[in-house]
């Protein structure tokens, strides 16, 4: 019984790290560009909106598209680590 809670704490932190490993890129992304963005935008003087956002867009768009495999495998091996502990997290003597 002592073990269920240092388990659990695990799953959840299995879940952390597979929550962030699947939205990093999309924000690394929109980072770098919004970055290079506000570089060229200062250098050239331009104050357009749009142009920051379609870019930005775009970066989530294609990058979106390239991550889901990835993003849905990650989901699916934590999906099956939590069924594979479901038993173990049960407390049989309460029920």
């Amino acid at each position: 019984m002592g073990s269920r809670p240092l388990y659990s704490l695990r799953l959840l932190s299995h879940a952390m790290f597979v929550l962030a490993s699947a939205v990093s890129p999309l924000i690394f992304g929109i980072l770098i560009v919004g970055l290079l963005l506000a570089v060229v935008q200062g250098a050239f003087q331009v104050e357009e909106g749009a142009l920051a956002l379609a870019a930005k867009l775009l970066v989530v768009l294609l990058l979106g598209a390239g991550a889901v495999e990835a993003a849905f495998h990650s989901i699916e091996h934590l999906a099956q680590a939590w069924l594979i502990a479901a038993p173990s997290l049960v407390n049989r003597a309460g029920f």
